[in-house]
């Protein structure tokens, strides 16, 4: 298998020496760190089935710290495709372990990773408990690095729950203390959550700026995964500025990243984005196969909040081309969505757009009703 990561070269010794004593323990050590280096290069499906060998193996010879550490490893890949709800579970499993361990590092970054977790399924009040007590282990434990990925964290839920001040103050922290620590890799995700955060706030150029900044570091540290999502960002950004042209251009990058390293969630994602910049173009018959391919990916990883932003897509996509009533069915299904993983800013968006498609209808009354829900 080809190795790209400058990592790997070093690990494969290491493997081949556990092989020639056969200390099992060695080769689960070398599984794990192959996994998690396959993880730095968004093959995540690849980092599974080493993270899964490590896992068997640190059954086997009875090591608990390897066995937690692989249930959080496999749970930050399932995580990384978009199958959250199997995240959650290894998660879990990692939780129990590192508390029966009384490992308080383990038991802060299990806080984080469920955190993230439930922060991709909308549930983002629960993702803030879990980040609370990640920083709070953090700042115990004196985890400097721990402490600037849970204000990073926390500021994306804020961010979600539409209290972008407040974001934009924990993602400041979070790019302070990764500038202190000489951290480029969370340097360059602080410059991803702040430019998400001015976006929320209205200021695309800004957004752009910082975007650029992750881009460049994401080429620099070799993190495709990274680059590909600071390509979604730009794409993002520059459809806000009415650019959407460009956001193609990045959007379709994106895409390419996604496939190549086998990102599900990343590649519906992208569909999704691309939809919505040929909506902005007016071309409603080809958003409407984007965000058909988005909706088909997203229920293949079981991914809750993808399945339901594909529903409201397809229902603007609807109403572009006059169809309202086809258009409310989507908005239903986005609702009805919403509501089963507890995405407060989902079921909003819904009650909205359902409103104005009554509005559209003329049924007034119902439109009405609808407003009033979405407040």
């Amino acid at each position: 298998e080809k190795q790209s990561n400058k990592d790997l070269p070093q690990i494969a010794k290491v493997y081949l020496y556990a092989i020639a004593v056969g200390d099992d323990a060695l080769k689960g050590m070398w599984y794990c760190d192959l996994g998690c280096g396959y993880h730095r290069l968004g093959d995540f499906k690849r980092a599974i089935k080493f993270h899964e060998r490590a896992l068997k193996i640190a059954k086997e010879v009875g090591d608990k710290a390897g066995e937690g550490m692989s249930y959080g490893n496999l749970g930050v890949a399932y995580d990384s495709l978009g199958d959250f709800e199997r995240a959650i579970q290894y998660h879990e499993r990692h939780l129990e372990i590192v508390k029966e361990e009384g490992d308080k590092a383990g038991e802060g970054n299990s806080y984080c990773n469920l955190g993230n977790a439930f922060q991709d399924l909308g549930d983002f009040e629960r993702a803030i408990q879990y980040h609370e007590r990640a920083l709070k282990i953090a700042k115990k434990e004196g985890d400097k690095a721990g402490e600037g990925r849970s204000y990073g964290n926390l500021g994306n839920a804020y961010d979600s729950l539409g209290d972008f001040e407040r974001a934009i103050q924990y993602h400041e922290r979070q790019l302070e203390i990764a500038k202190e620590e000489r951290d480029k890799a969370g340097e360059g995700k602080g410059y991803s959550n702040l430019g998400n955060a001015y976006r929320s706030l209205g200021y695309f150029e800004r957004a752009i700026q910082y975007h650029g900044r992750h881009l460049k570091i994401a080429k620099e540290v070799g993190d495709k995964a990274g680059e590909g999502n600071s390509y979604c960002n730009l794409g993002i950004a520059y459809a806000s500025l009415g650019d959407f042209e460009r956001a193609i251009q990045y959007h379709k990058r994106h895409l390419e990243i996604a496939k190549q390293v086998g990102d599900k969630a990343g590649e519906g994602k992208s569909y999704n984005n691309l939809g919505n910049a040929f909506q902005g173009l007016g071309n409603f018959e080809r958003a409407i196969q984007y965000h058909e391919r988005a909706l088909k990916i997203a229920k293949e990883v079981r991914q809750k909040a993808g399945e339901g932003y594909s529903y409201c897509n397809l229902g603007n996509a609807y109403q572009g081309l006059g169809d309202f009533e086809r258009a409310i069915q989507y908005h239903e299904r986005d609702l009805k969505t919403a509501k089963e993983v507890g995405d407060k800013a989902g079921e909003g968006r819904s009650y909205y757009n359902l409103g104005d498609n009554y509005w559209r209808l003329g049924d007034l009354e119902r439109a009405a009703i609808l407003f009033r829900s979405c407040v």
